[in-house]
């Protein structure tokens, strides 16, 4: 077992650290020693298991984000405003997937990136993406309070606001949030664990970043959860119609995707303000619960919900069932024109119909007309 000391001058935080047992420390370029890399895991696990926990993390949560994200662009039931927050949740979670995991698997296959500053740039990426997540499904819990439980004027003057700025703005806050907090350590120290950072940046940012979002989100979908079976039992017709199917499983798709963020970042909160100088195995595999949570939230919509489904079927068979771009378009080309031929057959049938059917019908009126003069 090794000591933690420091070997590079840091800026002495305000809450230090005792050293920790199992904890190793950096040589003179600034490389990782320790038995447990906050980048590539335990490097007592075979490195071969490592890289494909990674790729595949990489890989398939990317796909399942990049369909996620895609699907509203494609899918005419969800292209609406009110589901730019919900996209924005999966650009938070394609952050994580694309970004911490693709880095980790490129570290890994080098064995020599793993030093404080690839570190302290997934921290700012990791940071970046949960603070964004919490306060855009926040967002999402509301558009659908506003939708089932409000009048439709309401819910037409939330739409109607500028919800481009607002995501933009929520982007660029929490992005210097994550700045400031790793940079400047203010927040929890990932990468070395040699202090706790500044209590009151921590606090403040625990409370208005993820304590409140989570108990708005939490308020919201119990209520609109709550009034979509209230409805649903006192009116038949309702709960037999489209409407309810669509608001029932929206509402719950979205409680049953905040319900495992919460699961899986609750641990890590835990750890980090009650035992903060726990073991680096602990800490760091309560931490990758919550990472790769990211990969699997997707999938969840594509198999529940039949408009993601329908989305994700469409995009599976354009990028790997086609031959060529090229191919792919001269077939809806010719399609669309033999839709049009038909259609122009169809209305010329019909047109020589109507006037064939007037004509007749001018003749026995001109017939009936002279044999009753």
């Amino acid at each position: 077992m090794f000591n933690c000391t420091k070997t590079r001058d840091l800026p002495v935080p305000t809450d230090t650290i005792p050293p920790m047992l199992g904890v190793g420390n950096f040589n003179g370029s600034g490389a990782l020693v320790r038995a447990y890399s906050p980048v590539t895991l335990s490097h007592e696990w075979p490195k071969i298991g490592r890289l494909l926990l990674m790729l595949f993390c990489s890989c398939f949560g990317s796909t399942m984000n990049g369909f996620f994200v895609a699907s509203f662009f494609i899918e005419h039931t969800l292209r609406k405003a009110g589901n730019v927050f919900l996209a924005c949740v999966g650009l938070a979670d394609l952050v994580m997937t694309a970004g911490v995991t693709s880095v980790s698997a490129v570290v890994i296959l080098s064995g020599q990136w793993d030093n404080i500053q690839v570190c302290k740039a997934l921290q700012f990426l990791g940071l970046t993406s949960t603070y964004c997540y919490s306060i855009f499904f926040a967002f999402v819990a509301l558009e659908n309070f506003y939708r089932i439980c409000r009048p439709p004027d309401e819910y037409a003057v939330f739409i109607s606001m500028r919800i481009d700025a607002v995501c933009l703005l929520i982007f660029g806050v929490n992005l210097g949030l994550g700045a400031v907090g790793v940079y400047m350590d203010l927040d929890y120290d990932y990468c070395e664990r040699l202090h706790y950072g500044n209590f009151y940046f921590r606090i403040s940012t625990t409370v208005i970043v993820q304590a409140m979002p989570a108990l708005l989100t939490v308020l919201f979908l119990f209520i609109s959860s709550t009034r979509v079976k209230r409805r649903a039992r006192s009116q038949i017709q309702y709960k037999r119609s489209q409407l309810y199917e669509r608001e029932y499983s929206t509402t719950a798709i979205n409680t049953t995707a905040y319900v495992l963020f919460m699961i899986a970042w609750t641990p890590y909160v835990i750890i980090v303000h009650e035992f903060p100088n726990t073991s680096d195995a602990v800490y760091y595999n309560v931490m990758a619960i919550g990472l790769f949570r990211s990969a699997l939230t997707s999938s969840l919509y594509g198999i529940f919900n039949r408009n993601f489904r329908r989305a994700y079927g469409h995009l599976f068979n354009y990028c790997c069932c086609k031959s060529s771009l090229s191919s792919s378009f001269s077939n809806r080309h010719r399609r669309a024109i033999e839709y049009k031929s038909t259609i122009g057959e169809v209305r010329v049938h019909i047109m020589h119909q109507a006037v064939a059917t007037s004509n007749s019908q001018r003749g026995v009126t001109y017939w009936r007309e002279t044999q009753e003069l």
